[in-house]
């Protein structure tokens, strides 16, 4: 059989799948990720459960507001937690004919660490929750842009974290095991079960999220970062053509400034909104010729572009300048800091006279000179010593001989921890660390300090470059 035969047979086929499988599209679910107790991955100051909700509400007025033949249904329209399966089940049930999960993305970058036996480095690891050992990663915050995923059996090289990061959140629910039939996210041979998606599902669900990403480049001026097929069991579980859009990262702090604003939504929310009205008359044979707001938008410039345009920011650097024992910090649950439930980062501090904390706790007079103890500069980020963390207070006057520096304590996801010193520049807070680790604080690390929450080091060297210090 000849090439040309071969095509034209593909060609008759697909065609045929697409008008027989799919007509009208009269009911979209829109699936905010995350929410709850499951607060996806963080930034500086947004979390992507937030911003993932506000974006899906936007598109949910924009798809109403100019495709008034369609039913929406939200999977969630409040911080609440879905399970994985019920928001599939939630589309089937409704017999949507479209599925758009929105999440926000998180960049990490394994922690090296030198072996004692070969000298050679080494990826460091840990175990995790489960008792799996999984790779120790810091805060990686040069990436930035969108991308979208489509069901895919064979996963794209380099894109399994991402789904492995989505499926996690299977964890947080009751009787996951027995419910997901031993489904293990982080276990590649789990995705195995998927073998069986329908592949005319697929090329429907690229076609949009093709125009999903055609509609972020041209309007919110975001960076294309392609379509992928990857095993994510709500696309794996839904009926219908479905796709999971990462819609920036919040570990690049500004995309996550254009994530966390109402212009950065709208803009998200209304391609969307356009890419889906584009792929609606598309499917249903429509012209397309519309004159209004979702037509007139005024294509934005990508802000770390500009950044680096304007010579204020520099890609190739960020990561490089951290101190060299970073290798020693402390794992987070996500990529990326995350704040207590409440949303909140407590810290108490002590001046030097050596104060008592209401729960009772004496702190010891170890000051030295030129160290700010009694305030934090609201100008500039501070830099600590995190030497412990506990469930419970310490008592610190057990420590009166390691040389700590005005010793005190934030609460973090319901937990004490212990830092010492407070210092404006990095040079000083490392040197520190250096005769922390001499007094047997072997795992102590840096962390930087501003305006009352911990921010991450490449965020405070930002600010000390921009404020010229």
């Amino acid at each position: 059989m000849s090439t040309k035969t071969n095509i034209f047979l593909f060609l008759f086929f697909y065609a045929f799948v697409f008008s027989q499988t799919l007509n009208q599209i009269k009911t979209i679910v829109i699936d905010p990720g995350h929410g709850g107790k499951d607060p996806g991955c963080n930034g500086i100051f947004a979390k992507e459960k937030d911003v993932s909700l506000a974006v899906s509400l936007k598109l949910k007025n924009y798809i109403e507001k100019y495709l008034p033949d369609v039913t929406v249904i939200m999977t969630r329209e409040k911080d609440e937690f879905v399970e994985l399966e019920e928001r599939a089940q939630i589309a089937n049930r409704n017999k949507a004919d479209l599925f758009i999960s929105i999440h926000c993305n998180a960049a990490g970058k394994p922690v090296m660490v030198k072996d004692p036996k070969t000298k050679k480095m080494k990826v460091k690891m840990r175990k995790n929750a489960r008792g799996k050992l999984v790779p120790v990663e810091t805060i990686n915050p040069e990436p930035y842009g969108t991308e979208t995923y489509v069901m895919g059996i064979k996963n794209e090289e380099g894109k399994m974290q991402v789904a492995m990061r989505e499926n996690a959140a299977i964890y947080l629910e009751d009787d996951y095991e027995k419910k997901y039939g031993g489904f293990d996210p982080d276990s590649e041979e789990s995705y195995i079960i998927m073998s069986n998606y329908t592949s005319a599902l697929v090329i429907k669900s690229a076609m949009l999220a093709m125009k999903m990403q055609e509609d972020y480049k041209r309007f919110a001026g975001r960076i294309d970062k392609g379509v992928h097929r990857q095993s994510i069991w709500v696309l794996w579980r839904t009926s219908m053509p479905s796709v999971l859009t990462e819609i920036g990262y919040l570990t690049n702090p500004l995309e996550e400034k254009f994530l966390a604003s109402d212009e950065g939504q709208e803009y998200l929310a209304k391609c969307m909104a356009r890419a889906i009205r584009r792929f609606k008359c598309e499917n249903e044979g429509r012209k397309y010729q519309f004159d209004d707001e979702l037509e007139k938008m005024t294509p934005l410039e990508n802000e770390n572009l500009l950044a680096i345009k304007s010579g204020s920011k520099k890609l190739t650097d960020s990561l490089s300048t951290l101190i060299k024992n970073d290798a020693n910090k402390e794992p987070d649950n996500e990529h990326t800091l995350l704040k207590d439930e409440s949303g909140s980062v407590k810290e108490t501090t002590y001046n030097d006279s050596g104060t008592v904390n209401p729960e009772g706790q004496t702190i010891p007079d170890n000051t030295k000179q030129g160290i700010i103890c009694d305030s934090i500069s609201d100008t500039l980020p501070m830099y600590k010593i995190q030497f412990a963390t506990s469930p419970t207070l310490l008592d610190l006057s057990k420590y009166s001989d390691k040389g700590l520096i005005c010793p005190h304590f934030y609460v973090q996801n319901n937990l004490y921890k212990y830092v010492s010193g407070n210092f404006t520049k990095m040079k000083e807070a490392a040197i520190h660390q250096k005769e922390l680790m001499d007094k047997g604080f072997k795992d102590c690390f840096v962390i930087a300090w501003y305006k009352g929450k911990r921010i991450s080091i490449e965020e405070a060297k930002q600010l000390h470059r921009y404020t010229g210090n």
